[in-house]
């Protein structure tokens, strides 16, 4: 799943930040042993370098494909790409939650995976560099 130059992008609606953040978290046992995150086990990929992950929540819900990765590192590269999967620059749907994950080519073993507090769905892979 590890794949330099590229990025998995998954939109949703999470009830606050810490949501998620808690959904994104990999914990550790007291021997450093990985713990995977409701994030992978909900997209039935495990384990993810946490150093390659990017999280934004927004207050007010947004539909603009710039409003939502501008913010993000390689946005200047991410979001045309991401227009173009989506065919606009405009989602259908409001969303208030992006997780980018770079250099992570997930495999669509699952579109869509969440817990009651958030609901993600799988975008797309694009390049970044």
């Amino acid at each position: 799943m590890e794949y330099s130059g590229v990025v998995s992008v998954w939109f949703g609606v999470s009830k606050s930040f810490e949501n998620l953040e808690e959904y994104v978290d990999i914990k550790y046992t007291e021997d450093g042993d990985s713990i995977d995150s409701k994030f992978g086990t909900n997209f039935e990929f495990g384990y993810y370098d946490e150093d390659n992950i990017e999280i934004c929540f927004y207050e007010k819900p947004k539909n603009n494909i710039d409003d939502i990765l501008n913010d993000f590192s390689y946005s200047e590269v991410i979001i045309p790409n991401i227009k173009e999967l989506v065919n606009g620059d405009n989602l259908t749907y409001w969303i208030n939650s992006v997780i980018v994950l770079y250099d992570f080519q997930y495999d669509e073993a699952k579109s869509g995976g969440g817990t009651e507090n958030i609901e993600i769905k799988f975008i797309g892979i694009v390049p970044y560099k």
